[in-house]
């Protein structure tokens, strides 16, 4: 996967508002939640939590869908990894892995106005 710009994230997004594909309600507030959470790492379980989600299926999906639609306009086939980084928690006791959004997406979110 090759790396994405700042700007190249911020003009996917801009894109995606014009064409009313914005995220909106759950989906736009756990990233906002990932976007403001230590180290912009957590879970998709917290996540999940933090917007009321049943399960962490919903934050997989709803992100899959995110990082498809974005890599229409920066990188074709992408999937999640465009997005975050997935790393293997070193504790026995969280089997989870742990989601750390990418620097430069972040930045676009904050460019674009997505997250605050």
């Amino acid at each position: 996967m090759a790396t994405v710009s700042v700007l190249e994230f911020a003009a996917a997004l801009n894109a995606l508002d014009k064409d009313g594909r914005r995220p909106k309600g759950k989906q736009l507030e756990f990233l906002q939640a990932h976007y403001e959470a230590p180290g912009r790492a957590a879970t998709a379980t917290v996540l999940a939590q933090k917007v009321h989600y049943k399960s962490f299926d919903a934050i997989n999906l709803q992100y899959g869908i995110l990082a498809a639609r974005i890599a229409e306009y920066v990188e074709p086939g992408a999937h999640i990894s465009l997005l975050v980084d997935l790393v293997r928690p070193a504790s026995v006791t969280n089997k989870q892995w742990i989601l750390v959004m990418r620097p430069e997406f972040a930045n676009a979110l904050k460019r674009a106005g997505w997250v605050h």
